[in-house]
């Protein structure tokens, strides 16, 4: 597609730290249109801990001496400029109007600076509904890849009543799950479905046997899973696998979004989020990886980022039955239970039972990036 004078202005999670879906669609779309990415603040009140400190630390650290600070990606693609405005981890009253003015201010100047007008506006989250028609944008996208409202730690009924106003607001739709794209669609305006892609070359090119450092002191067998530690996966079930399985090193690689109550299992493991560029590694340094989320409502609208990584390492993956993780049932192994979790696990590891083997480079060869991008671009483009 030809270029033009199009240019994109995104609000969503802060560029460079552990890559989003939205960042890796846009490290294509930039090279082709300019981009002002915003991060922003999320909605859920920060909490006395080491963790939230640490998070908030970096945030200051951005808003003061400028995207590139706290560990952000040191070199940004060209074309794409980052920007932290001033904001308070607080969206009610007098500190959301703060937030409003501080955000609209920082961008209404880096928009002059970069001569762009019109831009198509993008967001992954609804308090950007504060923001909408403040910059002249020819159309609104609502790129909706969670459930915000159901989030642990979220203010329920004030994340609803931003998303309503986004909603009413946003020209277009994009789901990442078939229940997002459900509930979008009934409200009669265009939704799409766009899954997760993967970076396919990423996990190209790294000879077996070559461990991760990480993870390389941990005997084996290692079950793994990367990605997020919160409430949303199944500690129950995780409990009674250390329980049954001490043989097996359980290994969780992430941020830490709660208080982990596990730590005292000898063969349970925590490691710190690595660089993107080292998740390929990761992955191909355990051998198995598993879904445990929780199942019910709000895990239903679940489309984990990590699954096609997962796919993609050529590791065998057990997972919960979420309706996006059975769509690949015939890839992976689906355990409805605990008792199902263990035998499963115990076949693959020490029974040669591997579960459903089917071609995944050719499934993933179409899931890359670059098209997911492409799709976006063009829904964004046409209207």
């Amino acid at each position: 597609m030809a270029r033009d004078q199009t240019s994109f202005l995104v609000f969503s999670d802060d560029w460079g730290e552990h890559p989003s879906s939205c960042q890796h669609i846009f490290r294509h779309i930039v090279r082709d249109y300019p981009v002002v990415w915003v991060n922003t603040v999320g909605m859920r009140l920060p909490r006395l801990n080491k963790t939230d400190m640490v998070k908030g630390l970096k945030k200051l650290a951005r808003m003061f001496w400028g995207p590139k600070a706290a560990g952000a990606s040191k070199v940004l693609p060209a074309g794409l400029s980052v920007l932290q405005p001033f904001m308070l981890p607080y969206n009610k009253g007098p500190w959301r109007a703060f937030n409003r003015r501080s955000v609209i201010k920082a961008v209404h100047r880096e928009l002059r600076r970069r001569q762009l007008a019109s831009p198509i506006l993008v967001t992954t989250v609804p308090n950007a509904c504060d923001y909408v028609g403040a910059f002249g944008e020819r159309r609104v996208v609502y790129y909706c890849v969670d459930d915000f409202a159901e989030w642990p730690g979220h203010e329920k009924d004030l994340v609803l009543e931003m998303e309503r106003d986004l909603i009413t607001k946003a020209d277009i739709f994009i789901a990442t799950s078939e229940k997002l794209v459900q509930r979008l669609r009934s409200l009669g305006k265009p939704t799409h479905f766009l899954p997760h892609g993967v970076d396919c070359r990423a996990f190209e090119d790294i000879p077996e046997g070559r461990e991760h450092p990480a993870l390389a002191p941990i005997s084996r067998p290692r079950v793994g899973y990367v990605g997020l530690i919160d409430a949303r996966l199944n500690w129950r079930l995780i409990e009674y696998l250390l329980q049954r399985l001490p043989e097996v090193s359980f290994v969780f690689v992430g941020r830490v979004e709660i208080e982990l109550a596990l730590e005292h299992y000898a063969n349970f493991y925590h490691v710190p989020p690595v660089p993107y560029t080292e998740v390929p590694l990761v992955l191909k340094s355990l051998d198995l990886l598993i879904l445990p989320y929780e199942v019910n409502s709000f895990t239903q609208t679940i489309n984990p980022l990590k699954l096609k990584e997962y796919l993609a390492s050529g590791r065998g993956i057990i997972g919960a039955p979420l309706r996006e993780i059975e769509r690949f049932a015939d890839y992976l192994i689906v355990a409805r239970d605990l008792e199902e979790w263990l035998v499963r696990i115990r076949d693959f590891l020490f029974g040669g039972v591997f579960g459903p083997e089917g071609d995944r480079r050719s499934l993933l060869l179409s899931e890359d990036w670059s098209f997911k991008a492409r799709e976006f671009l063009d829904i964004c483009l046409r209207g």
